[in-house]
């Protein structure tokens, strides 16, 4: 996945979260997510948090289904 695609699916909000299951600052996913560094930690920490996100929102469908 991009990283222009990664940053459109993060909500807002979640760099916090993001920065804390990767051990890092806000300031430094922000960074990450505009391209203006690379880190895998902050790229898995980010995929991670999407799919949570994902199966969550997948789970609550299933429910009112």
């Amino acid at each position: 996945m991009e990283r222009k695609e990664l940053k459109s699916k993060v909500p807002h909000g979640y760099g916090d979260v993001i920065a804390k299951r990767a051990g890092v600052t806000k300031q430094a996913v922000s960074e990450f997510l505009n391209g203006k560094n690379n880190s895998v930690a902050i790229e898995l920490a980010t995929l991670e948090v999407l799919a949570e996100l994902s199966e969550k929102k997948n789970n609550l469908i299933a429910r009112i289904n």
